[in-house]
């Protein structure tokens, strides 16, 4: 029972919700076993709750910089497909003027064409003209 009792004066922490105080001296002192199983209980829980109080506090600090990095990333790719969409609005009007060079060229070439064969038939006309004349 010493025991106990010693080992409740020494595990016997003030708590802040508690209206009691503790006594400094080292008296002994007796006290019903089953308040020193709740002290303990009680200590074994405040010792677990903050464990996990520290674990929580490391979980939320881990969270908070993956939240950061995650936001640093989709403000990328944002940026990333803002230059895609601009991209591919400036392949669609190189593309759209393409067409219209190539309907440019094809009717020079057209033309070209008309041209060519309107100068072989004036040639051949003055040759055959020139023959007759000659003849």
């Amino acid at each position: 029972m010493k025991k106990l009792v010693v080992l409740l004066s020494l595990l016997a922490i003030p708590l802040s919700a508690s209206s009691q105080t503790l006594s400094i001296k080292e008296d002994y002192c007796s006290v019903p076993c089953r308040t020193l199983q709740n002290a303990l209980l009680v200590k074994a829980e405040r010792d677990f709750l903050k464990g996990q109080l520290v674990v929580t506090r490391d979980s939320i600090s881990i969270l908070s910089n993956v939240i950061t990095s995650q936001d640093s990333l989709i403000t990328t790719q944002d940026s990333t497909i803002a230059l895609y969409k601009t991209n591919e609005e400036t392949y669609l009007r190189m593309m759209g003027n393409k067409d219209m060079i190539i309907r440019a060229k094809d009717d020079i070439i057209k033309e070209e064409r008309k041209k060519a064969k309107l100068a072989w038939l004036t040639t051949g006309l003055s040759v055959v003209g020139l023959i007759l004349t000659l003849l």
